[in-house]
């Protein structure tokens, strides 16, 4: 297990925040610890009932919420999006 930076934007946000996660953190820990950083401080808070997915800058597809950092083979400061799914 490995500090391990990202680059995340939480919908709603002006701008990408470092976020330091483990390797071995899950997809929805990413999640959460990003959203922690700024919902309720720089975006509104989401829908109590929201489902916030992640995926690659550019990317289209989500990433898989078990899948750990290590296993999606993330780079360090690799641009995430994070966003409220449907």
């Amino acid at each position: 297990m490995a500090d391990f930076p990202l680059t995340c934007n939480v919908q709603g946000d002006y701008g990408y925040k470092v976020v330091v996660v483990d390797d071995g953190d899950n997809i929805a820990e990413v999640i959460r610890k990003a959203a922690n950083e700024v919902v309720g401080i720089l975006v509104p808070p989401f829908p109590e009932n929201a489902r916030l997915c992640a995926r690659i800058h550019g990317s289209e597809t989500p990433l898989p919420e078990d899948q750990t950092v290590k296993q999606a083979k993330l780079l360090q400061m690799e641009a995430i999006d994070i966003y409220q799914g449907t």
